[in-house]
């Protein structure tokens, strides 16, 4: 009977140290994964891309260019969106008033791609140079910068502003490669 009361005693111990050492094992497993940066992010959806991804979004932007310089923007207006945080929404009814009567007092009248380049389901540029007036060759001109955001297999326009990310230096917004890694989006296109 000892005998058996020296075994339970010693299987108990065994069993012990064996959950202590599965509890260390987890706790070092644990600590050398490392959350998914920013730079995670940007190397997985550059991967992921496409050439029928970089053809929509140059699509997408030569359709609102080539109504800008028509001077029917209001169905391209209203495809826009708003990137907030992590969510997509349309553009307001305000927002499209505002963006068209600035395009109708000043109207494009010649524009030409000037660089594109994808980071991120949520933070990429797609960068027009544009004149009011002349050749866009020839002289000064605007840009209009739009930030493509994709979401799923579809994409969608929303414009920048100065306070957004980009790989463009004139925005200086741009997220450190060991910042986390952004959020999935969501859409919400309903009503505005």
């Amino acid at each position: 009977m000892a005998r058996l009361s020296e075994a339970r005693h010693f299987y108990k111990r065994m069993m012990k140290r064996f959950l202590v050492l599965i509890l260390l094992f987890a706790a070092v497993v644990a600590c050398k994964t490392t959350p998914r940066t920013y730079g995670d992010a940007e190397r997985e959806f550059r991967q992921s891309l496409t050439f029928h991804d970089t053809i929509t979004v140059m699509v997408l932007g030569q359709n609102f260019m080539d109504a800008l310089l028509a001077g029917d923007i209001g169905p391209e207006l209203a495809e826009l969106c708003v990137l907030q945080n992590d969510t997509l929404y349309r553009i307001s009814d305000k927002s499209v008033r505002e963006l068209r009567a600035r395009f109708v007092s000043a109207p494009v009248s010649d524009y030409k791609l000037a660089s594109y380049t994808f980071s991120t389901p949520g933070i990429n540029d797609l960068c027009y140079r544009y004149t009011t007036s002349g050749d866009v060759n020839s002289g000064p001109a605007f840009k209009l910068m739009f930030n493509p955001v994709k979401v799923g297999d579809d994409w969608f326009l929303t414009l920048k502003d100065g306070s957004m990310s980009s790989q463009d230096m004139y925005y200086t917004r741009r997220p450190d490669d060991q910042s986390p890694a952004p959020l999935p989006i969501v859409l919400n296109l309903g009503d505005k």
